[in-house]
């Protein structure tokens, strides 16, 4: 199955909410870095107009409701594809989530789980209401979060200001635990949000934005595959990345470990093929291949635990039995393993 494949930035903030640069200058970053496109999700707010082709990256516009009254202000929803504001509906998760479906958009519950940042003064966010329904997945991975985690004092978050990449490892634990607890149930989509605001930070003499768009747009990027190319319009385009986002035909990548462009996660019974975000029906035996470009340390997970591993650029395995698949690659960095790509599941289901 060929897919073409597209990269893109989502979870990020302008100064319509509590981010530093407009929706031309994300874009005009985004462009440089090479991203095919970026989705701004402003806080409570459903920035119109804005939507379109600039240069080679297309910008698309969604909206991070909350309610602001409550505290903390937990329950974060990532809105896509929807075209009037549901901040309205914020007091209520649930109402959120149905008021999104009613307009044909779907979301994410983002930063599902968080930790507190008493040297930033920010409160942990996570998500706590667990029995909503009719949301599309979770934000496995949220940059912004892992890297609040890390500040436990001031020597060490001056330390990782200027240097992130020591502390940064991928999704946390109880957040990939909760995720493969929910695949046992039903489909659940997981992506990634830099949560991107760049604002700067001052200490005495010190100031550092933290951390600036670019930075962001290169370390936590979401890469989807699709059948359709890219032909230039907006709404066709749109449906490109929003068909293969509501399908999990997409995976998550740490780009500062090394460009992922290319890592593919199949799937073949004797009758059919699947990528990662598709069901395939169990024969005799599946064949799952997982190939990366560059060396890593792949793990192929059933139903969250590791059924088999390499290191290396292939990993192949025959499976006979139906579960949840998916896959994370880790590679080295600062003399530890850290979490590079997550792939969504392959769903083998048990023939009838």
């Amino acid at each position: 199955m060929n897919c073409n494949e597209y990269v893109g930035n989502v979870h990020l903030h302008t100064t319509f909410s509590d981010g530093t640069a407009t929706h031309e200058e994300i874009v005009r970053i985004a462009q440089s870095v090479g991203l095919d496109f970026v989705i701004p999700t402003d806080h409570n707010v459903l920035v119109k107009g804005k939507e379109g082709w600039y240069g080679n990256t297309l910008l698309l516009v969604g909206e991070e409701v909350h309610d602001t009254q409550r505290v903390p202000e937990v329950n974060h929803y990532l809105a896509f594809d929807i075209t009037e504001d549901v901040a309205s509906y914020a007091k209520d998760p649930q109402a959120v989530i149905d008021a999104v479906n009613a307009q044909g958009g779907f979301g994410f519950i983002a930063h599902p789980f968080e930790r507190s940042a008493p040297l930033a003064n920010e409160a942990a966010l996570p998500w706590v209401d667990w029995s909503v329904t009719g949301y599309t997945g979770l934000e496995l991975w949220n940059y912004m979060s892992e890297f609040k985690a890390h500040l436990p004092n001031m020597l060490q978050a001056i330390l990782l200001v200027y240097f992130p990449q020591i502390a940064m490892c991928g999704p946390f634990p109880e957040t990939l635990a909760r995720w493969d607890e929910l695949l046992r149930t039903k489909r659940v989509v997981a992506i990634c949000g830099s949560d991107a605001h760049a604002k700067t930070y001052r200490l005495g003499p010190l100031s550092r934005k933290v951390f600036s768009y670019r930075h962001l747009f290169q370390a936590s990027n979401l890469h989807i595959l699709s059948e359709e190319t890219f032909n230039g319009e907006l709404e066709h385009d749109k449906e490109v990345i929003y068909g293969a986002l509501r399908r999990g035909r997409c995976f998550i990548v740490y780009g500062l470990l090394g460009n992922a462009r290319g890592f593919r996660f199949k799937a073949r019974s004797s009758v059919a093929e699947a990528i990662m975000g598709d069901a395939i029906t169990l024969q005799s035996q599946i064949v799952f291949e997982v190939s990366s470009p560059q060396r890593a340390h792949i793990r192929l997970l059933k139903n969250g635990t590791v059924v088999a591993r390499t290191r290396g650029k292939e990993l192949r395995y025959t499976a006979r039995e139906p579960g949840v698949y998916r896959v994370e690659a880790h590679r080295r960095c600062f003399f530890r393993e850290r979490g590079w790509v997550f792939t969504n599941p392959i769903y083998v289901k048990q023939r009838v």
